[in-house]
């Protein structure tokens, strides 16, 4: 007798014998014992998940001299046959070579007839998809109405194929991919009883590669099991199959290539990707599957990262998924995020070059390029740290100077607004603040300011006193800003709109300023517009003015002469705060932006 293959001589003959199937099996068991069998079945799912194989099982569920039974006998003459396959009541029709309506027309004649030896005549159409659209038509009406004889079995992989108005007439049944972990297990056992002893790992890389399909694990392990030499030595007890055996059989990527290739990846070294390529380059592997199986590994690590120990999620071995988990433990999820996009992106690079080494080196080359990031989470939590360290006593002192910069320009605006009040009253003037100040401290502060300005400007006059040298106009400024903006738009209006997004910090009886921290283009333009804004001002207020602007885009920053712009600089990047920052976050200093309103 010839050898018959695993997937045959070990095809399940009762339900409770269908690995990955519960939802369909227990079904159809609960329908035979309720006497609730319809009449027309669909069995749809991917290719070697054991569609045809639970049409035969329920053919003899049906037919049982015992039954009808969710558990047929076996032995009895009925099941027998059907599972021989020369059952005469049971017609099991292949719908690629008999999908013609001539064909449908004469099962439509048969099915009237009753069965020879038989409870029931069951119809198994394998592929039924194939039917010619003539085929679906003929068999509507004998398909919704059949003798109460007739069973009807379909089954398929593309479902999408079939006319909806068949569908409509039909129980159907979705049969799913089986788990890594089911076919593994049931690879084991098989090879036990063949007489050979595989490895967990082997069965594992099996079943990968079957890609949730029984048969194709099977076939698999036939190969497997017909390459191995039986010695003299090992003529009792089960043979060992080597893992390098599995492996150079089945042509399989090793897993430790596709880890250690992943390792060096996230680690950044570039020298032992390229070792690793001329590794798998030399074994004579297949470069454009090792890629492949390089986007699976880097979605499970994805997967894995998510879900964590929820095996569901993510069809790999425990021992991998251990593994997984502890590779990305340090990382971001937006970093396999994007080290998955970047591969899935130059797939099609690598299949459709010359050069597929070369292509694969540059893809992987760039992966490297990718840093992992910081979550949010944990850059929050060290902004807070940060932040704490901020109100901390050591950071006061640092701190406090800083904090009266921001309403600099709005005390030197009263001045010019208290000097026609009293611009010559000067040395009385603090004895009155300080008789009517309900307020002392914070008066204090103010006529040491003034002072200090004072001082600054050459007056030897203490106290809140003014410098005498400048006489401010008459009216409030600041009150004749917008109808100026205003008068400026008749003329001048994209001017107009720039300055209104400004703000004004002083007007003597030469200048005019304003802080403007608009982008470069709007510094230009009015720049480029200056005489004919100056004009307006000498019109408007009655005197010549000649326009300065301060800002982030200022040459030259207003109010901060005692200090150049670099030594301002080299100050921040020297301040404590700024470099813990730098430390914290393993950063670097692109830019430095001075603020015009702060004084360090």
């Amino acid at each position: 007798m010839s050898y018959r293959v695993l997937a045959l001589k070990y095809r399940p003959q009762t339900f409770d014998e269908v690995v990955g199937q519960p939802h369909v099996t227990t079904t159809l068991k609960n329908a035979i014992l309720s006497g609730r069998v319809p009449h027309a079945m669909l069995l749809t799912g991917p290719r070697g998940t054991g569609k045809t194989t639970i049409a035969r099982i329920l053919a003899k569920a049906m037919n049982c001299e015992t039954g009808p039974t969710p558990v047929p006998c076996n032995t009895c003459k009925s099941c027998t046959a059907i599972t021989a396959g020369s059952a005469v009541d049971v017609f099991e029709i292949d719908g690629a070579s008999n999908n013609s309506v001539d064909q449908v027309r004469e099962l439509r004649e048969n099915v009237a007839y009753m069965p020879s030896s038989s409870k029931f005549k069951i119809y198994i159409i394998d592929e039924v998809h194939m039917l010619s659209m003539a085929a679906f038509n003929a068999l509507l009406k004998t398909l919704e109405e059949p003798p109460d004889h007739v069973i009807f079995i379909f089954a398929t992989t593309e479902v999408h194929k079939i006319p909806v108005t068949i569908l409509s007439r039909c129980q159907r049944h979705d049969l799913g991919r089986i788990t890594l972990s089911q076919i593994s297990a049931h690879l084991m056992t098989l090879a036990a009883n063949e007489g050979f002893a595989v490895s967990q790992a082997s069965c594992d890389l099996i079943a990968g590669e079957a890609d949730g399909s029984m048969r194709d694990s099977l076939s698999l392990l036939d190969r497997i099991l017909g390459s191995q030499a039986q010695t003299s030595e090992q003529t009792s007890g089960p043979r060992a199959i080597d893992d390098a055996k599995v492996l150079g059989t089945l042509g399989i990527i090793d897993k430790t290539l596709v880890f250690d290739l992943a390792d060096a990846i996230i680690q950044n070294r570039a020298a032992d990707i390229l070792d690793l390529v001329d590794q798998i380059h030399t074994l004579g592997l297949d470069l454009k599957r090792f890629y492949a199986s390089l986007i699976r590994h880097f979605r499970n690590l994805a997967v894995v990262k998510i879900s964590g120990n929820d095996k569901n999620t993510s069809d790999v071995s425990d021992h991998d998924r251990q593994r997984m988990a502890a590779l990305t433990a340090p990382l971001s999820q937006s970093f396999l995020n994007q080290t998955l996009n970047t591969l899935l992106v130059d797939e099609s690079l690598v299949k459709l070059s010359t050069h597929t080494r070369t292509a694969v080196e540059m893809v992987l080359l760039k992966l490297v390029q990718i840093r992992p990031g910081i979550e949010i989470d944990e850059m929050i939590q060290r902004m807070d740290d940060l932040a704490r360290r901020f109100d901390s006593p050591d950071y006061q002192v640092q701190v406090q100077p800083e904090r009266p910069a921001q309403p600099r320009h709005e005390q030197q605006d009263p001045p010019p607004q208290e000097q026609p009040a009293q611009p010559q009253q000067k040395p009385p003037a603090s004895p009155r603040h300080e008789d009517h100040d309900p307020h002392p401290p914070a008066q204090q502060r103010m006529p040491a300011a003034m002072a200090a300005h004072q001082v600054s400007d050459g007056s030897q006059m203490p106290g809140p006193a003014h410098p005498s040298q400048t006489t401010p106009p008459p009216e409030d400024p600041a009150g004749r800003w917008d109808p100026f903006l205003n008068a400026l738009a008749d003329s001048l209006p994209f001017a107009s709109a720039i300055l209104s997004k400004g703000r004004l910090q002083k007007i003597s009886d030469s200048d005019i300023v304003v802080e403007l921290n608009g982008t470069a283009f709007d510094r230009g333009r009015i720049e480029s517009k200056r005489m004919e804004i100056e004009s307006v001002c000498q019109d408007f207020f009655g005197k010549p003015l000649h326009l300065t602007l301060i800002g982030d885009c200022a040459p030259k920053e207003y109010g901060n002469d005692e200090k150049s712009p670099a030594r301002l600089r080299q100050e921040i990047l020297n301040h404590p705060l700024v470099a813990d920052a730098i430390k914290r976050f393993n950063g670097t200093v692109v830019d430095v932006k001075l603020n015009p309103r702060s004084n360090p």
